[in-house]
């Protein structure tokens, strides 16, 4: 069963506990480092999930669409903070509370099976991205940015300001870099504004960083 099935087919005195929330384009559904006691389950829109390493760059992890949840690890372990979550289109929400969850983890098979392989994937994903951003130079930084950018549809609206922010890394160092990827033929930047020449040679760059 795919999970709209699973969430439809919900036991009705679970549906009852669903509380249904409408996010607008560029908020936060859920804040970084806060307790989280709810699964969230992505009903319309898209949703992206960052970290932030110790250097301050931000990186993207997971771009959501319809029909996938968020919030499920939080909710097994307390000393585990959460991630932010940003409503990339506008969107709609069920939150459910840990111990419905449980709940409905112990009646419903094909419920509990689908948390337990998110918790899996995620965790994997998770160790690995935070090891290969360690060893990220500022260039893959920046092409990183780009692509995540790229991805969710908002690269008009990425500056040097946020991009500065988001490699983290000074305007003098990101500039040296940016003009090495403009003179790689990779990116181009015209009027305060950064497209991508190719998409697949990008991809193929950043292939190994996801």
């Amino acid at each position: 069963m795919d999970f709209k099935d699973i969430v439809n087919d919900a036991p009705t005195h679970i549906k009852k506990e669903f509380i249904y929330r409408r996010h607008k384009k560029g908020s936060l559904i859920i804040h970084p480092h806060e307790q989280n006691n709810y699964l969230y389950i992505l009903t319309t829109g898209m949703a992206e999930v960052y970290r932030q390493s110790y250097e301050g760059t931000m990186l993207s992890l997971y771009i959501y669409d319809s029909y996938s949840c968020f919030g499920e690890i939080e909710i097994f372990n307390e000393n585990i903070k959460t991630l932010g979550v940003i409503a990339k289109q506008n969107c709609e929400t069920i939150a459910i509370h840990k111990t419905k969850v449980y709940e409905w983890m112990k009646i419903d098979f094909n419920f509990n099976f689908y948390i337990i392989k998110q918790l899996a994937s995620k965790l994997i994903l998770s160790s690995d991205t935070a090891a290969k951003l360690s060893l990220l130079t500022v260039k893959d930084r920046i092409l990183l940015s780009i692509h995540n950018h790229y991805k969710i549809g908002d690269l008009d609206n990425l500056t040097k300001e946020i991009l500065s922010s988001e490699v983290s890394a000074p305007i003098r160092s990101l500039n040296r870099s940016i003009a090495l990827c403009i003179n790689e033929g990779v990116i181009s930047y015209k009027d305060k504004k950064f497209s991508i020449n190719s998409i697949e040679e990008i991809e193929k760059y950043l292939e190994n960083f996801y």
